[in-house]
């Protein structure tokens, strides 16, 4: 998302105009210096902070149904039945309903199983289930590719240059110049899959180190000072010369995430795109070979890395508890997850990844993977479905990611100012890489996966051995006219 994007909700804020809906919620204070610096405006001039460019258009009563799915990693649902005094729930319900009555529809929401399977029988049969569904992203591709979809570019009444499009994720999502799929605000779960690391604050004072956020702030937050970090704390504590979930770690991550976050964080990408934007290996390059073994060297290598985990969701159970425990400096985790760790006691921080070394010039984060809108071809209101995405995406950056951001993360999870400060660093500087999302089955929780888990970091003559596959992968992309 843009800067301009993040600046502007932060006036929306201190203007007061992001409701509480009568909650218990802690109000967020703007500081007298601060408020100075804010420009005067009236009620009329900020009741939206975003509009889109439909005009007077209503659908007569239509029905218009989104197909969602359920899953255990993200928020799933795009509506609710009425306002609870939950901030992000009174959001949802809010956007929803403003836009019911403005084009005069109704919304009708069908939770189905994270499977698509089912999705390619009904638009195949030729029935009219649903107007707007969503996909994970690598089914996503291959349903356009096997003619399922509409392409983005089909739908009327979308205008991406708008701000609540993300713009610069969306240029990273094209194929061979086709933008097939398009990301935006309404689609919080690319907030939930943003990856960052926290920190025990704790143990940064009991044993004197220095502060990340300096570090970051210093442009010296690297590898290697994450490194001296983790070294410094890790204890067989209960002495008994094995270490495992009872003792105190520098890291803790599920193994599918450690490759890709840290060689995102590096500035690297597993899978470039040419200047006919038609994608590539980048596995084997000198750069990423030398991160691949960075990573290596501070994990497996340094024995700082909890290797045991369960593995269970995308940020494990037993990693929660542990890091919940006091017993670990770091631990991955995604921003969705970062809400069971709000009863934790000792306080934590909230970090970038670190970059590969000094001369790197910016920080980088990882979007996991995403839901990816899909309008289907058996959907005969396309001027409907159009008009209706581009306002839930202008009415998501009005109303659910104010909500989201700047008081479900900045007042409820994060622990301190600093952290607030992280967050904003952290989410403008949001990567996708295709082998970590579309062909994530073959590359991240395929070969590399298994490297990682089994300590192989011999990545020239996996990558080789894969080729041909990933290869015949590219050949199906939807790489234009």
């Amino acid at each position: 998302m843009r800067n301009t994007t993040w600046t502007a909700l932060l006036l929306l804020l201190c203007a007061g105009l992001i409701s509480c809906a009568d909650t218990a919620d802690t109000p967020i204070e703007t500081s007298a210096e601060t408020a100075a610096t804010l420009p005067e405006t009236t009620a009329a001039e900020t009741e939206f902070l975003y509009t889109d460019d439909l005009g007077d258009i209503t659908f007569s009563g239509a029905e218009f149904r989104i197909r969602t799915i359920e899953n255990a990693n993200v928020h799933s649902y795009v509506d609710v039945a009425e306002e609870s005094g939950e901030v992000y729930d009174d959001a949802l319900y809010k956007r929803n309903r403003k836009i019911e009555e403005r084009f005069d529809i109704k919304i009708t929401e069908m939770i189905c199983e994270d499977k698509s399977a089912p999705v390619r029988t009904l638009i195949q049969s030729g029935d009219d289930a649903f107007d707007l569904g969503v996909l994970r992203c690598d089914d996503a591709m291959f349903f356009y590719t096997d003619g399922l979809t509409y392409s983005i570019s089909d739908i009327p009444n979308l205008d991406l240059t708008k701000p609540y499009w993300a713009g610069k994720l969306n240029e990273s999502l094209t194929i061979g110049g086709n933008q097939y799929v398009a990301i935006g605000d309404y689609d919080i779960n690319v907030l939930d899959l943003t990856y960052a690391l926290l920190f025990n604050k704790q143990m940064v004072a009991d044993y004197d180190m220095e502060s990340p956020y300096q570090l970051v702030g210093d442009g010296k937050w690297t590898m290697d000072a994450m490194l001296s970090m983790m070294s410094e704390v890790v204890s067989d504590i209960n002495g008994d010369s094995v270490m495992d979930a009872s003792d105190r770690w520098g890291f803790l991550s599920h193994s599918k995430q450690v490759s890709p976050n840290f060689w995102i964080a590096a500035g690297e990408m597993s899978i470039l795109k040419d200047k006919d934007d038609v994608p590539y290996i980048n596995m084997t390059s000198e750069r990423f070979v030398n991160v691949w073994n960075k990573f290596f060297d501070i994990t497996w290598d340094a024995e700082t890395w909890f290797s045991k985990s369960i593995g269970d969701f995308d940020v494990p159970t037993d990693n929660i508890q542990i890091f919940s425990e006091g017993r670990s400096m770091f631990m991955d985790v995604s921003f969705f997850h970062i809400g069971t760790l709000r009863d934790m006691e000792t306080d934590f921080g909230v970090l970038p990844y670190p970059k590969y070394d000094e001369a790197q010039s910016e920080y980088y984060s990882r979007v996991s993977y995403y839901w990816a809108n899909i309008v289907p071809i058996t959907n005969t209101k396309l001027d409907m479905t159009g008009a209706i995405l581009e306002a839930l995406n202008c009415e998501s950056a009005n109303y659910v990611v104010p909500a989201y951001y700047e008081i479900a993360l900045k007042t409820k999870y994060s622990r301190d100012e600093e952290s607030a400060a992280m967050l904003d660093l952290i989410f403008e500087n949001r990567v996708v890489d295709l082998g970590d999302t579309v062909l994530c089955a073959t590359i991240r929780d395929g070969f590399i996966n298994q490297m990682f888990t089994k300590n192989n970091r011999d990545i020239i003559s996996q990558v080789a051995k894969k080729e041909k596959t990933i290869n015949k992968q590219f050949e199906k992309m939807p790489l234009g006219e």
